[in-house]
């Protein structure tokens, strides 16, 4: 007579979760890649929507790209906010339409009571990357107003440096440059991802003290939430992962912010000033 077996052993136990945790351990650096590569292409089909809406722009008004708008001296644009938002050719206002967003003065309800309407960290909005995570002080308030609601929040801004030829105390809206001066469209840096957390960088990093509440920026702010680095979408309006290491070197190779000579222009891979060379220049005061 035989005996039938109604349970495992332990050994056959201890086998089975092995085996499962084995599993465990290979599945789960796995999904994580999986997922930041999921959110990488988000990010890259966001800022990708940003370039060709700005080349759209430029399409319909005489070739002249729209407004990057005010940054007081620090790069911060907390006090500038609520007058870039009034300016219809701010480019958060005139592009977004063209990339199906509302301007970002409807969003902000520039024109109510100013309630909390802006997209928020998480959003699928394309002012948003999905990877970003906020400061702790961010969204960023505006410094000119009492009401708390009174917020802007940004992973996508425009390259602060392509007006460098002709910009002016006054910051004239108006006083944009258009697509024909630029003559290297492959190089020339349209928009970028923004860095939206300082832990983005080690502490010791040169850049890592960037302000990071800005409404446009260069590569003192460039993002580095993405593999080491971060999109770029370029004037001619392809969109290319650049490692941050490499955005944020001179042409000499330096990534020392306050080198009085250097050149951040590196033809034929990136272009931050089309007309002149990209140096540490401070911060024109509104």
């Amino acid at each position: 007579m035989t005996t039938r077996r109604l349970g495992f052993t332990l050994i056959e136990l201890l086998v089975v979760l092995g085996i499962i945790t084995l599993l465990i351990g290979i599945l789960v650096p796995a999904l994580g890649a999986a997922r930041k590569s999921g959110q990488a292409g988000a990010s890259q089909s966001n800022l990708k929507q940003w370039g060709q809406a700005t080349i759209n722009y430029t399409t319909a008004n005489k070739e002249r790209l729209p407004w990057e708008g005010r940054q007081g001296v620090g790069g911060s644009a907390r006090a500038d906010m609520e007058k870039n938002l009034l300016e219809r050719t701010f480019w958060a206002n005139a592009i977004s339409i063209l990339a199906s967003e509302q301007p970002y003065s409807t969003l902000a309800g520039v024109t109510a009571d100013w309630p909390d309407g802006i997209p928020q960290p998480g959003s699928r909005s394309i002012f948003i990357d999905p990877a970003a995570e906020p400061e702790t002080d961010g969204p960023w308030v505006f410094d000119s107003s009492s009401n708390s609601n009174k917020k802007f929040y940004f992973n996508y801004v425009p390259n602060c440096r392509l007006n460098d030829s002709v910009a002016t105390a006054a910051h004239d809206p108006k006083e944009v440059i258009s697509m024909s001066f630029i003559s290297d469209s492959a190089a020339t840096v349209l928009m970028m991802e923004a860095r939206s957390r300082r832990a983005e960088l080690p502490a010791t990093d040169p850049f890592a003290a960037a302000a990071l509440d800005v409404c446009n920026a260069d590569w003192h702010a460039f993002g580095n939430r993405h593999f080491e680095g971060g999109h770029v979408a370029f004037a001619d309006g392809h969109v290319a992962h650049v490692l941050n290491d490499a955005a944020t070197r001179s042409a000499t190779g330096s990534r020392d912010p306050s080198e009085a000579a250097g050149d951040w222009n590196r033809p034929p891979k990136m272009i931050w000033n089309p007309k002149g060379a990209a140096g540490n220049v401070p911060v024109i005061a509104p």
